[in-house]
């Protein structure tokens, strides 16, 4: 078998790119190198990386390209987290990660160099030594606002890609990292373990924001019908036809909850009542912003009424 039929084997597993180690390795001399690159039946891709002209220019290629381009690397941050399929992520720039004293440059990917490259959990996904979803969601904290990070982080979750306990070990593990103290916060309200507020403070928090100026009288533990919504409610406006619920569960919890709620507040709404869900981190950390989602919602359904 001559050196061509050899390394297409390789081209073949790597979406049609090869480097120049590989190529000298099945027996290509540099003038057999220089000439399939002067007849342009190799493109070059990178110093010492090469693809076939005949590989479609895909993504994928690219992302080869850029695992040999760098000795041990692994594929990270938002490739990875497009490889594992989290929402929110397209293919982009190639992402992969290095050791910490590797070479941050590169004409054909992001490069990042981690201080702990030896300890990164890792996977595979097709042909690529990829970041585990963990190692992925701790690379992104720094990368992500609040709201995308604590989404991801409840994909991943639910997706059962992973588990809070897991996801904690990582975390503790890469203290230093970029975003990490947001991510604790976030995965420490997921553990088994999380805090869950007594009904009586959680009720001080919801009355506190009811009380606000412009905010009309509240009925609290108000019984509804049982054909409208099953149960009592934490808070009901009259004027404005609008519960207020307020959520202390465990994440765990809320999410085994999840089909129940939104079918009771389906039965609301198709009695013309809407309502509102905030949860102990809302009331605790952002109250003015749930102030302001109950007057807006109100003025809405007053100038409707």
């Amino acid at each position: 078998m001559g050196p061509d039929r050899r390394l297409d084997e390789f081209a073949a597993r790597q979406y049609g790119v090869f480097s120049l180690k590989q190529a000298r390795g099945v027996g290509m001399t540099e003038r057999m190198v220089e000439g399939r690159l002067g007849s342009g039946a190799w493109v070059r891709l990178d110093s010492g990386i090469y693809a076939l002209a005949s590989s479609p220019p895909r993504w994928e290629r690219q992302l080869a390209a850029a695992v040999l381009s760098r000795p041990q690397s692994i594929v990270a941050g938002r490739s990875a987290a497009y490889l594992h399929g989290f929402d929110g992520f397209n293919q982009g720039r190639p992402v992969v990660m290095v050791p910490f004293d590797g070479n941050g440059r590169s004409p054909i990917a992001r490069i990042i160099r981690s201080r702990h490259f030896s300890t990164i959990a890792t996977t595979r996904v097709g042909a690529f030594p990829v970041t585990s979803p963990s190692e992925t969601i701790v690379s992104l904290a720094g990368d992500l606002g609040p709201d995308h990070l604590e989404q991801l982080v409840d994909e991943c979750l639910a997706a059962k890609s992973g588990d809070a306990e897991t996801l904690m070990a990582t975390i503790q593990r890469r203290s230093g990292v970029r975003g990490i103290a947001r991510l604790r916060k976030i995965t420490e309200e997921r553990l088994p373990e999380a805090y869950q507020p007594p009904s009586s403070e959680l009720e001080r928090l919801l009355h506190r924001i009811l009380d606000g100026p412009g905010i009309p009288q509240a009925t609290r533990q108000f019984p509804f019908p049982r054909e409208v919504v099953p149960g009592t409610v934490d808070a009901y406006i009259h004027r404005w036809r609008l519960i207020i619920e307020a959520d202390g569960r465990r994440w765990h919890t809320r999410k085994a909850d999840f089909e129940r709620d939104r079918m009771r507040d389906n039965l609301a709404t198709s009695h013309g009542i809407a309502v509102l869900r905030f949860t102990y981190r809302m009331l605790t950390g952002v109250p003015e912003r749930c102030v302001g989602m109950i007057l807006e919602t109100g003025a809405i359904r007053f100038r409707a009424s």
